[in-house]
């Protein structure tokens, strides 16, 4: 990706821009979704997430995420993350997550100026494809991307991919006590495919991938209005 420098006022600026107009507290629709997070077969945290809707077509994603579990036998596996998003006409147009991996903690940054898209990970910056699917995958990328090649950020180190999003067909999911009638697609990642199951809403209801060994199942539990 293409660096350039630029001072933190004028990046601040672009970045409450995507903020004003989508707070919360304007909300048309509000949207509550939990999920459970199984490693391995056992249960290793949860994600709730909270969606508010506006009828400008501007969409406002926060989530927090918790997982902990064994790696190599001895070593506790720590993850929290919390992420907010911005979408406009089904463009990402504002991102902030801070995550801590472990002891690591990652900074990701991302805002809108004009069509164009700036983003800054624990300082350092660059530019990012307008077009760009966040890895949250909470919401279905648009109809051009399926069957075809997508850019992809990784909302919690900000890193840059294109893969491809494959329509593999439906299947029935649980979801809490109910089998619903999913959407299911598959992501072509470089650490190995993702596999993803929306509803009939383009709500995320189940995700899997694994990652140094570890199989991950995401999964939808409850939803609240």
């Amino acid at each position: 990706m293409t660096r350039w420098r630029t001072s933190k006022p004028i990046f601040l600026a672009c970045l409450l821009a995507v903020l004003a107009p989508c707070a919360p507290a304007c909300a048309d629709h509000t949207e509550h979704r939990e999920f459970a997070i199984f490693v391995d077969g056992k249960e290793s945290g949860s994600s709730r997430m909270v969606i508010v809707q506006k009828g400008d077509g501007t969409t406002y994603m926060s989530a927090q995420v918790d997982v902990t579990f064994k790696h190599l036998v001895v070593i506790d596996y720590k993850l929290k993350l919390e992420t907010q998003e911005w979408w406009k006409d089904n463009r990402l147009i504002g991102l902030k997550t801070l995550s801590v991996e472990n002891s690591k903690k990652t900074e990701v940054i991302i805002a809108a100026d004009n069509r164009q898209l700036r983003m800054r990970v624990n300082g350092r910056e660059s530019m990012l494809n307008p077009d760009v699917w966040a890895s949250s995958y909470w919401k279905l990328a648009d109809a051009r991307f399926h069957n075809k090649q997508v850019p992809i950020v990784e909302s919690d180190t900000g890193k840059e991919f294109t893969s491809e999003l494959k329509y593999v067909g439906t299947e029935k999911v649980p979801i809490g006590k109910d089998l619903q009638e999913c959407y299911r697609f598959q992501v072509t990642a470089p650490l190995g495919p993702v596999h993803l199951w929306y509803d009939k809403h383009h709500r995320l209801v189940r995700q899997e991938f694994t990652e140094q060994g570890h199989k991950t199942i995401v999964q939808l539990t409850n939803i609240r209005r």
